[in-house]
């Protein structure tokens, strides 16, 4: 099974999971944190996976590694998609769709968790988190146009980059700042624009 960050992942058994420090009393009471988590972005040994559990509010948070094989279900950024889109958030999905119609994009967040699950944890003020994906990291320079057309989003919209092999960039940092921070499975690495060396 192959898993990537951002996938949503709908576990067989909650007894299957590690994990440090103290067990929160919210993993057992908030509905969304009965077997689906996220999957994060840290290097663990083969045959298993880095995840998180969300609860009803950003203080709860609960970070777990489990095992591929306890994973029945997985729901990818791109897949929610084909589903509806939240009320609150008809509006703008719909423009961004049309904005992001020739790109591999999905979305993470809350409103994309409220999408995978059924489970209503995004509300009207929520933001939207959108996830692109590109192979190479020059395609980002061919962006701002873009991302100058998502800010006029009835809905605040947060935009990271997955680039293959490489790890992710939030777009507006890497397009308004002469250096940018890549998220990596071992960890953030500052870059400067000035030292790369693009090859096509």
């Amino acid at each position: 099974m192959e898993l990537t960050v951002h996938d949503l992942v709908f576990l067989k058994s909650m007894d299957q999971i590690d994990y440090f420090g103290q067990y929160p009393d919210w993993m057992n009471e908030d509905e969304m944190a009965q077997g689906i988590a996220v999957v994060r972005r840290m290097k663990v040994e083969d045959g298993k996976v880095a995840i998180g559990f969300r609860g009803d509010n950003r203080s709860k948070r609960f970070a777990a590694i489990t095992t591929i094989s306890n994973i029945k279900r997985v729901i990818r950024p791109f897949d929610v998609l084909a589903n509806s889109y939240p009320a609150t958030h008809i509006q703008s999905l719909t423009y961004i769709e049309k904005v992001l119609d020739d790109l591999k994009w999905g979305i993470g967040g809350s409103v994309g968790f409220s999408m995978a699950t059924g489970i209503t944890v995004c509300h009207e003020n929520s933001d939207i988190d959108i996830i692109l994906y590109c192979k190479r990291l020059q395609e980002l320079d061919q962006l701002t146009p873009l991302l100058s057309q998502l800010q006029k989003s009835a809905h605040r919209v947060d935009v990271q980059v997955e680039i293959l092999g490489v790890g992710a960039v939030v777009l507006a940092d890497y397009l308004d700042h002469s250096s940018f921070i890549v998220r990596t499975s071992t960890g953030p690495i500052l870059l400067e624009k000035e030292s790369l060396i693009y090859k096509g």
